[in-house]
């Protein structure tokens, strides 16, 4: 069976929907897949060199007449991205005009009273920008965030931590695996704000705390 080595961006359901599969369970289920499985690796949160085995597509055999019309309904992926937006002073950007445009398909709404908008959205991996208009009175009051889908690491590379800090709001600089004095600072304030030990450090508590807030469905 092949094998498909992980890229900066993908996810399970980009990988199915870019490999013709009917769902992203066919492939992370495999048994050649349970190593990773045994992780406790999200499938939608994969890192750059992971290797996923593909397993083989089944073929599917029907036995029709010749004399009716026939419709075959064929099995798409849907995926789906949920965002809880907040505006500079860490407040819910509570029912708020937004737009979407992610690989030049634009999606309008606006955010429910928690300030969460959550719809779907291509299978794959893509980047977009998101916009939230505050006031509508004043279509110049917006907050714009650059949006790359998939992109975010397993919370075991420091990667993953400095992506989830900064979603949230605590600056740390480049999203790499460099410790350096921003991102000690930024990991200092976010024990400080969760009431947990100072260290500077991304130890244990820490990152499951970060999994608590950031990835919480």
């Amino acid at each position: 069976m092949p094998n498909h080595t992980v890229k900066q961006g993908d996810t399970m359901i980009s990988i199915a929907a870019e490999n013709g599969y009917p769902s992203w369970e066919a492939i992370w289920m495999d048994p050649g897949n349970a190593a990773l499985r045994q992780k406790g690796r999200d499938p939608q949160v994969l890192a750059e060199g992971d290797s996923i085995v593909l397993p083989e597509k089944k073929t599917r055999v029907v036995h029709l007449s010749t004399d009716k019309k026939h419709v075959f309904v064929i099995p798409t992926i849907k995926a789906v991205v949920r965002l809880a937006l907040k505006d500079n002073d860490g407040r819910p950007c509570a029912n708020k005009r937004y737009q979407l445009d992610v690989a030049g398909k634009l999606k309008t709404g606006s955010t429910d009273a928690s300030g969460v908008v959550e719809l779907p959205v291509d299978p794959k991996k893509a980047e977009g920008t998101l916009k939230v208009f505050l006031d509508d009175a004043d279509p110049e009051r917006t907050l714009t965030w650059n949006v790359k889908l998939g992109n975010l690491d397993p919370i075991e590379k420091l990667a993953g931590v400095k992506a989830r800090l900064t979603n949230l709001g605590f600056l740390c600089g480049a999203l790499d695996e460099n410790l350096n004095d921003e991102t000690k600072d930024a990991i200092r304030n976010f024990q400080i704000v969760h009431r947990l030990p100072v260290s500077g450090e991304a130890d244990e508590k820490t990152r499951n705390q970060l999994l608590k807030i950031h990835d919480r469905r």
